[in-house]
């Protein structure tokens, strides 16, 4: 994993890291959200109590904050991103013999918003190069 950050997120890592006391693995300004991923474990910590952590970075921020937790295992962080919803099942192929080929198949309980499916491609290609998803 090759990624850049500008000094607008290393800013929101920084405050992230200030206010939470976990530093993020990644952040992502995804259309009116910022997306903060922290290392597995790390969530329920960032958190806080009743969510006090988030809400008071909310603030701060003027924006949505949500908190993924990462995972070396494409098919758990695609059960992390999609929650609250349940991974009923998820696996992940590869099409021929070139890795690019990866891709997600996946039954979830209830709806998934677009602007959740979107957030989900792109987390999987950012980590992953999973190139396509079906979600059921």
């Amino acid at each position: 994993m090759n990624i850049k950050f500008d000094s607008d997120i290393i800013l929101s890592m920084n405050l992230f890291s200030d206010v939470t006391s976990v530093m993020p693995r990644d952040c992502i300004n995804f259309e009116d959200k910022i997306i903060f991923v922290v290392n597995q474990g790390q969530a329920g910590l960032s958190i806080g109590k009743n969510g006090m952590k988030i809400k008071m970075l909310q603030e701060m921020l003027k924006k949505e904050v949500i908190v993924i937790e990462y995972s070396d295992d494409p098919v758990k962080l695609f059960e992390n991103i999609i929650r609250p919803n349940k991974l009923i099942s998820g696996y992940i192929t590869i099409n021929g013999k070139e890795d690019d080929n990866k891709k997600v198949e996946a039954s979830v309980d209830g709806k998934i918003s677009s602007n959740k499916i979107k957030l989900i491609k792109m987390l999987m290609q950012r980590y992953f190069n999973i190139v396509s998803i079906n979600i059921k």
